[in-house]
């Protein structure tokens, strides 16, 4: 019987070690490799309960669902049209989510993922051709 334990040590010890060779540990780091400007998600958003952490995901996929509407309304790809400010996302969820139960929360998260995937593949093909994806 072939004991298996010692390339599995092996594996353990080798696997990050590869991984930061090839480049695919994650970092902390906010460098983009384009669009270097982005305006950073507001604070307060990072700071929320846990109890309300859902929230910061509503409203960043609200954000994301409607930099992929300009882009293809204006049908162009700045950094300024995909990477505005969030005070548009906010101002969207506070209007129209602030007072919801997790459940309405859930479904308009849903709601915007799913429109960010309608919107993705025109998106992409603006944002390609200017070198913003």
């Amino acid at each position: 019987m072939i004991d298996f334990k010692p390339l599995l040590v092996a594996a353990c010890i080798l696997s990050p070690t590869l991984a930061v060779s090839q480049g695919l540990v994650p970092t902390l780091d906010s460098e983009y490799e384009f669009c270097r400007e982005r305006p950073g998600e507001p604070e307060w958003m990072s700071e929320l309960p846990s109890r309300e952490r859902y929230k910061r995901l509503v409203i960043q996929t609200i954000y994301r669902a409607q930099s992929l509407e300009r882009v293809v309304e204006a049908q162009e790809c700045s950094c300024q049209t995909r990477y505005p400010s969030w005070d548009a996302a906010v101002q969207h969820f506070n209007d129209n989510y602030l007072g919801g139960d997790r459940n309405a929360l859930r479904e308009a998260e849903e709601e915007y993922f799913d429109r960010y995937n309608e919107l993705r593949a025109s998106a992409r093909t603006l944002c390609e051709a200017e070198g913003h994806w």
